[in-house]
């Protein structure tokens, strides 16, 4: 009895003592995690317990966690956007996280693969989407502009942001449609519109790869670089919603005043007089007497239009609003995640009836099993559009329409008669409502599916599968009208599929001091696309409900098409770096394209790089007071191109009763359809390349306040792809692809930040340029004097910068007629007719003649310097940012056609033709012209529609792009409201614009939608 109560109490000792033991072997940490700069708390920050599978926890709403993990151990804290901090597990913890402002820790996706960006030895530019996030636009490029160096976007104002187009480092292609990036999107390739795919809600981060070693694993699709979009996926252990909302409100400007009707009518009688020895003009519209008299007059059909002032800029545009909502809900776990997003924009344009609606919808996920060694996921967006375009030339009718004439007649009919000095311009209010109910319907699903496995300690092998499927259908319908009685309805489909599958193998080893990642990989691509039309007149019934196809009952026509591309590509890529001090990488891919000729289609596009973070050498120590990181870095590769149509290399030939009937059985009347050459082959035809060197500089000083990355490029296309026009005699099928020309473009880059704490109040200022030089360097013989605008003896586009002018150079206007005089008896002037207040045209060649031969080349409007500066600075919750950007470059301002010449158009001018008006009464007076703007007249005499340096402005400019004012709460009111985030902001967008150019805005040349002034007040949270 005793013994056995004694071996009960020594088993229970011993019980006891083992868990004292195992309980002392564990140790329960509370902790608070913080942002070191502010002290606020970090909300969902992942602390976990290195060595364990599993064991972890998520900060609270105040930044707390309680966490048991093993005495001794060690943790590990991170967050997105904070450099992670590992330390030994205490009872109590204060963990301070510090933001990766530098990013030298941040991994980049540069392709197929991710890097931390200290190993980086391309030139890549990452932009984190929170720079950003308060600028409302349906294309999220647009808010990019002048925030990137090396990436120039244009953009106007249609609904949509859709005519967005992005380059980097300049043209490389002669093909306009040839010079834009490739945009990557989770790993799926296109080439269309941004806006169409994503919306700003849905973009984590954009990764820029500028020159050919970094996007070179693209290869033959990178030669104007490559866009690497990457999407918002759930955080592990955290569950979240989101919303986001904006109002906006938009509002026309322009650059320059019109003149109203009684003005039109002064200058025009100054006009006539000059022209005419001082006589004075008889019109319906002003009357015959010695001043002109507004009117009514007979306009369309003989109805009366009682004489009016019309602000047709009033007519056309209006106040504008854009609603945008944006709602996101995410989970995730230690085995995975799960998002959804929803994102409605409505954007009416300036312009009236037009419009862009879209529905996004975005599903993602990503699971992981057997410990993390099978891993699969996908990302899905389903999105659908509607548009109702603007008629084409809105913004250049606006400045042409006659002010004196008048929207309807006085039966309430469209006044839209071609009448005295009216002009053919058509009645733009006619055509906005005529085209309103031109509804064009699009839907697109875009997304990936993917699924790797680790069968082994860090080999990564991974499928993945992108498609792209988007449908299309088109209706326009012009009903009949007064001057046209024949109503008309075109109705069209588009459809189209791309499907991408690549597979690739990543191996990453690390053996002493020397890591390496090395890549291999296969990629099959195909488009598919296929498209119907028809056309028809004469429907009886003009009501939206009908109007259809099957009730056209006279001029039908239908067609259809079908076009297929392919490629398949093979290609490695490896990464070394010894201790990260010394950096490498070596790129080659394998691509083989169907719109090539069969033996050159297939081609190798291999890169080398390499970098030196100078400050991990111990000779650099002294310098770590004030230098945090100093990297050099070099590159060489070579990209190619195969943007061309999807039948250049074949010999085609078309079937058609339009082009090619015959009257086969010779009765004089039956016709049957025969077929015709459309283009000629080239067997020899071959890839555009373009080889591009790159040597930059990367810094960091002064404790991580100022960073400094400086770019270098030399970038040369060869064997340019041309489809060049043929001579009459060749025949139908004279066309043909062909490669002829070489291009240079070499720049200079540099993007300088600098961030400081002063107690509560926060600051940054970033500012970015870019240097360009562009040359076309060769052309093949038989264009080499006629490509580009050479006039075809002996006046070539070599040498100069591609899309170059070439014109007349001017000398300023003739100010007095004793300088007319001196002009003709010094020169046989065989082109022009010089007077007092005409464009004097200079002898460019110095033969003593003025003739079409003193041609020359005056220069481009591709951009010599682009520039952005931001202003950023918090204090208590409180933010503001302000935004600018601008350019350095020459402008052709086509509009002065319209403005400043009054003999080249009868509609409307500018109100500087007022100061030519007066200039010349004043001549009359003292024998002097004292304006720039050329003397009124009707007659042009003197060639003056001629392209020459009148029309050459210097079109530089510096905008306040946007201003952005907001409010964060603090965390103990979101606390208290059980949020997660919460925040109110207002932006403007385009307040002013510092310019000496005269056209409507130095920013969008041309005739684009109009780029408006723009109000938004937004508001985001989440719990």
């Amino acid at each position: 009895m005793l013994k056995n109560i004694s071996l009960r109490l020594c088993t229970l000792i011993v019980l006891l003592l083992t868990g004292t033991t195992l309980f002392a072997q564990r140790i329960q940490v509370k902790g608070k995690v913080v942002e070191k700069l502010t002290g606020e708390s970090i909300i969902g920050a992942s602390v976990l317990e290195l060595g364990s599978n599993s064991n972890g926890a998520i900060t609270d709403l105040d930044g707390n966690f309680n966490l048991s993990v093993a005495s001794g151990a060690t943790l590990s804290v991170s967050y997105v956007g904070y450099q992670t901090v590992t330390l030994r597990a205490k009872p109590t913890l204060r963990i301070e996280l510090t933001e990766d402002s530098r990013m030298l820790n941040e991994v980049v996706v540069t392709g197929y693969m991710s890097e931390k960006k200290a190993s980086l030895t391309g030139s890549v530019a990452v932009v984190k989407m929170k720079d950003v996030a308060d600028i409302p636009t349906g294309n999220v490029l647009s808010s990019l502009q002048g925030r990137v160096a090396g990436m120039n976007i244009t953009v106007d104002g249609t609904p949509g942001s859709g005519n967005t187009s992005t380059l980097i480092r300049g043209k490389s292609s002669f093909r306009s449609d040839a010079n834009s990036p490739l945009y990557v999107i989770d790993g799926v390739m296109t080439r269309e519109n941004i806006s169409s795919i994503l919306s700003s809600n849905d973009v984590e981060s954009i990764q820029v790869l500028k020159d050919a070693a970094s996007a070179s694993i693209y290869g033959a699709q990178a030669a104007n670089g490559v866009i690497i979009i990457t999407t918002k996926r759930a955080k592990s252990g955290e569950t979240r919603v989101d919303f986001d909302m904006s109002l906006t409100m938009q509002t026309y400007q322009c650059g320059f005043d019109m003149l109203n009707a009684d003005e039109w009518g002064q200058v025009y009688w100054q006009a006539y007089k000059y022209a005419n020895n001082g006589a004075t003009p008889s019109s319906e519209i002003y009357g015959n007497g010695s001043t002109p008299q507004l009117q009514d007059y007979i306009g369309l059909n003989n109805v009366k239009v009682h004489a009016a002032d019309t602000d047709w800029r009033d007519v056309i545009y209006r106040t504008a609003l854009m609603q945008n909502y944006g709602a996101t809900l995410s989970k995730g776990s230690d085995n995975g995640s799960f998002s959804l997003a929803l994102n409605y924009l409505d954007h009416d344009g300036l312009v009236k009836n037009t419009n862009f609606q879209r529905i996004n919808t975005r599903i993602s996920s990503n699971y992981n099993f057997f410990n993390n060694q099978l891993r699969i996921g996908e990302n899905v967006a389903i999105n659908r559009w509607t548009q109702t375009l603007s008629p084409s030339g809105v913004d250049e009718n606006a400045i042409k329409q006659h002010p004196a004439k008048t929207v309807y007649d006085e039966n309430g009919g469209y006044n839209d008669a071609i009448n005295d000095v009216l002009g053919d311009a058509p009645n733009m209010a006619r055509l906005l409502e005529n085209e309103k109910q031109n509804k064009h319907n699009y839907w697109r699903i875009f997304g990936n599916a993917f699924l790797e496995i680790e069968p082994i300690k860090n080999l990564v092998l991974r499928t993945n599968f992108g498609m792209n499927y988007y449908d299309e259908t088109n209706k326009t319908f012009e009903p009949a009208w007064a001057r046209d009685a024949v109503n008309k309805l075109t109705q069209s489909t588009n459809k189209r599929i791309d499907w991408v599958w690549t597979n690739t193998a990543t191996y990453t080893k690390s053996f002493g001091k020397n890591n390496l990642t090395a890549l291999v990989a296969t990629e099959a691509k195909k488009n598919h696309s296929e498209s119907m039309f028809g056309y028809g007149t004469g429907l009886a019934v003009e009501n939206e409900d009908y109007i259809y196809l099957d009730g056209v009952t006279a001029g039908k026509n239908v067609g259809a098409s079908a076009s297929n591309y392919g490629m398949v590509s093979y290609f490695g890529k490896a990464n070394y770096d010894y201790e990260g001090r010394y950096l490498a990488s070596v790129t080659l891919r394998r691509d083989a394209s169907s719109r090539l000729a069969k033996g050159n289609n297939a081609d190798y596009f291999p890169s080398v790089s390499a970098g030196w973070r100078i400050t991990s050498e111990k000779f650099m120590e002294s310098t770590k007071t004030w230098l945090t990181d100093l990297k050099l870095r070099a590159s060489w590769g070579i990209n190619g191109n195969d943007i061309i149509d999807n039948e250049a290399p074949y010999t085609k030939y078309l079937i058609s009763l339009k082009n090619a009937s015959y009257n086969i059985n010779g009765d004089g009347t039956t016709l049957a359809p025969g077929g015709y050459k459309v283009r000629s082959t080239n067997p020899d035809l071959k890839w555009e390349s373009t080889r591009q060197i790159n040597v930059g500089v990367d810094a960091t000083l002064l404790n991580d306040r100022l960073a400094v990355s400086l770019d270098y490029f030399d970038k040369k296309t060869s064997d340019m792809l041309v489809e060049k026009p043929y001579i009459a005699v060749i025949g139908e099928g004279g066309y043909c692809w062909y490669n002829g020309g070489t291009m240079s473009n070499k720049g200079l880059e540099m993007s300088l930040s600098w961030r400081d704490k002063v107690k509560d109040f926060q600051y940054n200022v970033d500012v970015n340029f870019s240097y360009y030089k562009n040359e076309v360097t060769d052309l093949t013989e038989d264009i080499y004097y006629t490509y580009g605008g050479g006039n075809g003896v002996d006046k070539t586009l070599v040498g100069e910068s591609f899309g170059s002018w070439m014109g007349f150079k001017t000398d300023g206007v003739f100010r007095t007629q004793e300088e007319v005089n001196e002009y003709k008896s010094k020169y046989d002037v065989q082109f022009g007719a010089p007077g007092v207040g005409r464009i004097k045209y200079v002898d460019a060649n110095g033969d003593g003649d003025i003739n079409t031969n003193d041609r020359v080349w005056l220069g481009s409007d591709n951009p010599k310097v682009i520039g952005g500066l931001t202003l950023g600075a918090s204090w208590k919750g409180f933010d503001l940012n302000m935004f600018f950007n601008g350019m350095i470059r020459d402008a052709y301002n086509n509009s002065k056609y319209y403005t400043d010449l009054f003999q080249c158009w009868s509609g409307n001018h500018s109100t500087r033709l007022l100061d030519a008006m007066h200039a010349y009464e004043n001549f009359e007076k003292t024998g002097l012209y004292n304006s720039d703007v050329p003397a009124l007249t009707t007659l042009n005499s003197n060639n003056e529609h001629e392209v020459s340096e009148f029309y050459i402005e210097d079109g530089s400019y510096i905008k306040l792009k946007s201003l952005t004012l907001g409010y964060s709460l603090p965390k103990s009111l979101l606390n208290q409201m059980k949020l997660h985030h919460a925040r109110i902001y207002f932006q403007a967008q385009n307040l002013f614009t510092i310019t000496g150019y005269k056209g409507a805005d130095p920013e969008g040349l041309g005739y684009p939608y109009p780029l408006p002034r723009t109000f938004s007040l937004g508001l985001s949270f989440g719990f």
